[in-house]
């Protein structure tokens, strides 16, 4: 029998197999790295943290939708989840706040939405949606409503984008620099920020000054020109013309493609088959659609490339170590020494504990000052844009739509709080944690338990009287915060909070701004000025409080650390020293199995860089459409 009958193969059928899937790769890597290398040589911990994050669930993958007003946000937003009615569209007809759509679940079923207040959410017919968060809705437009919701979240019956989160963005201060924020993608996030215009005309100012201040931090960007259907003559000339703006601003290629909304939708709406497969095709959705998943294709290898990388610190480590032992060996007379000093340079520092502890007591405070310095600049930015704002345009600019500018000014203060505490959580490691352990694994052990004090935190301020007798609510602002892989799920609510590398700000509930801003300039600048102090004494309370917390976690784990550290380097130098007295051949044969064993923990490590770099790149979209003919 040859050898590709052998093989299960036909015999005119030489070619090789193809390869596995990246993802299915870099498991098999990462449990040979963990299962044949780490745990044999002792490195239990960093093992067990790279298969945890390797086998994390829930990576959020969302879609923030931008532009000008009338530049078509809402229709294109409904072209891309495929149905014509989810967000609200109509000739006057503007959204007031920002709404998610997420594919329909049991307890979030389709023709559903929910209204979220700041200190609770209700569920509402999705045929009522419009009343509650466009800038014509009933609701919004009655000067009697003492509260409006600042988001919505929409289920979406079979969305032709899957598990993908899609955020359209009011029509009000659509261009924002704010929402660019919601698309820097953290740890567990990938997100791509569309940037709507229109085929009447080729960028603007506005929006090109919007797409170059947010051009640096977000890579997966796209823009679309909408309206195709009404310039059949202009749109790819408008298309052509935007592609050399933006090489020619940003210096790098950003995709632009061309849409008709309306195609779409009506395409959308046809029975599945080719037909209805060669209608969005020609309406340009098709190529939007393979573009935004190729650029969210790296999500859902997150946890892949975590879980690798981590491995790969710990063959460092590990190679450090045989580097290590290599030198006691092939230069014992001047290993002994270096480890000596060390030795000596630990025992200094567990015999003289409580001047460390001091200086431990000293850079837990700078760090904490640092982030309260950092909030106190953001407040009065805060203060100073909304203070000018009310006084320069008056009452009557925030009154004609209250709903959109109390959730900016949520935003704001999240932005604020959230920003504070990532640099506190950045700088604890990298000024305290990482200097004194450099272990992953330790960093992950005290970051669990900060993240936990942090979180569910409330407070109230004081109350602001309104102009009517009864109008004494208390304004509530509640802050917490969650790790990253927790942050599954909620990204029609969590986008709106600052998030960062780490950490992001849950939420800051203000009933009382609406009703403030409704009652009249005194009031409002009242509630300002409290909201904004009690920010200040809350955060400061929140940071020292974790600050109790984490001080003695990292005395006790530093006063460990040393004790192994020393315990490591005595065994080095008595290896050493037992080494200069073997002979010759003993050393040379101990020098070649540990040169073996350290390029196998090199090549893995090359292997894994590899890997991680390939799971990084998005990979190209599966074809091309040709837009509207």
């Amino acid at each position: 029998m040859d050898s590709a009958a052998r093989a299960g193969r036909p015999a005119d059928d030489l070619s090789p197999a193809a390869p596995a899937p990246p993802r299915e790769r870099a498991e098999a890597l990462l449990t040979s790295i963990t299962g044949k290398i780490l745990r044999p040589f002792g490195y239990d911990a960093i093992s067990d943290l790279a298969e945890q994050r390797a086998a994390a669930v829930g990576q959020t993958r969302s879609v923030v939708v931008v532009g000008e007003v009338k530049r078509g946000k809402s229709s294109l937003v409904n072209a891309l989840v495929g149905w014509r009615d989810a967000s609200p569209v109509g000739v006057d007809v503007t959204t007031s706040t920002t709404i998610s759509f997420g594919e329909a679940t049991p307890e979030q079923p389709g023709g559903s939405a929910q209204i979220l207040f700041p200190d609770r959410t209700e569920q509402i017919p999705h045929a009522d949606l419009a009343d509650w968060v466009s800038c014509e809705g009933t609701h919004v437009t009655d000067n009697r409503a003492q509260e409006l919701p600042t988001r919505a979240i929409v289920p979406v019956a079979g969305s032709r984008l899957g598990d993908v989160t899609v955020i359209d963005t009011p029509g009000v201060g659509g261009l924002d620099p704010s929402y660019a924020a919601l698309a820097e993608a953290s740890a567990s996030q990938a997100c791509v920020l569309v940037i709507v215009c229109d085929a009447s005309t080729p960028l603007t100012a506005p929006e090109m000054a919007f797409i170059e201040r947010t051009g640096s931090a977000v890579e997966s960007l796209i823009v679309v020109v909408t309206k195709t259907d009404k310039n059949i003559r202009r749109w790819r000339l408008i298309v052509e013309e935007n592609r050399e703006l933006l090489a020619r601003h940003l210096g790098r290629q950003v995709p632009v493609v061309g849409v008709s909304s309306l195609r779409a939708v009506i395409a959308a709406e046809m029975p599945p088959g080719p037909d209805r497969d060669a209608a969005e095709l020609r309406s340009g959705i098709t190529e939007l659609r393979e573009l935004i998943g190729s650029k969210l294709g790296i999500a859902e290898h997150l946890p892949a490339i975590t879980g690798l990388r981590t491995a790969a610190e710990g063959l460092v480590s590990l190679a450090a170590d045989m580097r290590t032992q290599i030198g006691a060996i092939t230069r014992s007379g001047e290993v002994i020494p270096d480890l000596t000093a060390q030795l000596a340079q630990l025992q200094g520092l567990k015999d003289h504990s409580a001047q460390w502890e001091q200086y431990l007591q000293r850079d837990l405070t700078l760090i904490r000052q640092h982030a309260t310095d950092d909030l106190d600049r953001s407040l009065d930015s805060i203060r100073e844009k909304w203070t000018t704002r009310i006084n320069k345009n008056g009452m009557a600019v925030l009154r004609r739509n209250p709903q959109h500018f109390t959730a900016e000014m949520e935003r704001d203060f999240q932005a604020a709080m959230a920003g504070a505490v990532n640099l506190f959580l950045e700088q604890l490691y990298t000024q305290i944690v990482q200097p004194r352990f450099a272990s992953e694994v330790i960093w992950h052990e005290i970051s669990e338990k900060v993240l936990a004090t942090l979180s569910n935190r409330t407070l109230d301020t004081h109350q602001v009287a309104g102009k009517r007798q009864g109008l004494l609510d208390p304004s509530m602002i509640t802050m917490g915060v969650m790790g990253s892989s927790m942050l599954g799920g909620l990204i029609g609510v969590s986008a709106m909070m600052g998030v960062g590398a780490v950490v992001g700000v849950a939420w800051v509930g203000f009933n009382l701004g609406f009703k403030a801003m409704r009652a009249g300039k005194t009031n409002l600048l009242a509630w300002l000025r409290e909201t904004i102090a009690t920010t200040k004494t809350t955060t400061a309370r929140m940071l020292e409080s974790t600050l109790a917390l984490a001080r003695p976690e990292i005395v006790i784990r530093y006063r460990e650390h040393v004790k192994t550290s020393i315990e490591t380097l005595k065994k080095q130098i008595k290896d050493a020293e037992d080494t200069m007295r073997t002979d010759k051949a003993t050393r040379e044969k101990k020098v070649t199995r540990l040169e073996n064993n350290l390029r196998v923990v090199e090549n893995n490590i090359t292997r894994a860089n590899a890997l991680i770099a390939e799971l990084s790149t998005p990979a190209p979209p599966t074809g091309v459409g040709g837009g509207v003919r």
